[in-house]
């Protein structure tokens, strides 16, 4: 009876040991998924923050064929009067005849820059607001300065692995005290 009293004392001591050994390790493999997750939401901003400076600089080097691949199949832009242009083929026609028609007469060269970019990812989908400026150069005094200033409303797809733009508005002028 003695020697059965102590076996289970054995037992109990090393299975007590084991539980004690294994809670770090579960809580580490349970964190990694949380960690993970976190890592890939800040992969995900940083992916779409990136695709808002390769808009800018696709349409300032003026390489409307990449710039055309920025945005989904069925992608929606909308900017200006009228109503919203459809398709990518349809959005990339629309800046590349806009761009190089040059309809206001700005000097050249000019540069997109863009800011304040605030990004809410969900899976494979997100949305943006950010704002934008259109520097010129100013042939006047030197130095350049900014022709346009305008707000975004971007829906973003994830497609084939890469973030892409699903839908993007832009407002122009300055924002209200209220916007964001």
């Amino acid at each position: 009876m003695e020697m059965q009293t102590r076996r289970l004392a054995v037992v109990a001591w090393l299975a007590a040991g084991a539980a004690v050994l294994a809670v770090p390790y579960l809580a580490r493999a349970g964190s990694g998924d949380a960690e993970s997750a976190r890592l890939r939401r800040l992969e995900d901003r940083q992916a779409i923050e990136e695709l808002f400076t390769a808009y800018g600089a696709t349409l300032d080097r003026r390489d409307f064929t990449a710039f055309g691949q920025l945005f989904a199949q069925d992608a929606v832009y909308v900017s200006g009067p009228g109503g919203p242009t459809r398709g990518r083929a349809a959005i990339q026609s629309l800046l590349e005849k806009t761009l190089t028609s040059n309809p206001a007469h700005l000097p050249e060269p000019a540069f997109h820059l863009f800011f304040n970019p605030s990004v809410e990812v969900d899976g494979d989908r997100a949305t943006a607001h950010s704002k934008g400026a259109y520097l010129i150069p100013d042939l006047k005094n030197g130095g350049a300065r900014i022709i346009f200033f305008v707000s975004y409303d971007d829906a973003f797809i994830r497609e084939d692995g890469r973030w892409v733009f699903a839908r993007r508005e832009i407002h122009s002028g300055m924002p209200s005290g209220g916007q964001r």
